[in-house]
């Protein structure tokens, strides 16, 4: 099976630009709901992620004045998260989305494709045990 299958196409899903202001990726990340989003560079691609932790030390670290001046790409992250391309194998993706609640998934030239999420693949895994 091709990881493709597990694909949420960037279209679907959120994801914030690392020319992003820190403020609005604030705003766009607490409407959201999510802990954890794509970074992307302005030419599409991946660069990482960011997570509700990253964005809590930065608040913590900085005055109000100094994030008004920063971008997404701009805030450090404690923690790499891995990609995956979109040829890898499904035990190479496995491995990865055990360990992250989302996969990003890049095609040959690093851009950003879309994620694969745990929840999906674990309902998969759900699905097939309940067929055999």
């Amino acid at each position: 099976m091709n990881i493709s299958f597990f694909l949420k196409p960037k279209a679907e899903v959120s994801y914030l630009s690392a020319d992003c202001p820190v403020r609005q990726a604030l705003d766009d990340m607490m409407q959201s709901g999510f802990t954890a989003i794509p970074v992307i560079d302005p030419n599409g691609r991946y660069t990482g992620t960011i997570t509700e932790g990253d964005f809590l030390r930065l608040v913590l670290s900085h005055t109000s004045e100094q994030l008004d001046h920063m971008t997404v790409g701009e805030v450090p992250r404690r923690i790499r998260h891995s990609s995956v391309g979109i040829d890898a194998r499904m035990e190479d993706m496995i491995e990865l989305v055990s360990a992250q609640n989302f996969v990003p998934v890049t095609d040959g030239r690093g851009m950003f494709c879309g994620i694969i999420t745990r929840r999906d693949v674990i309902q998969f895994l759900r699905d097939s045990c309940k067929k055999g």
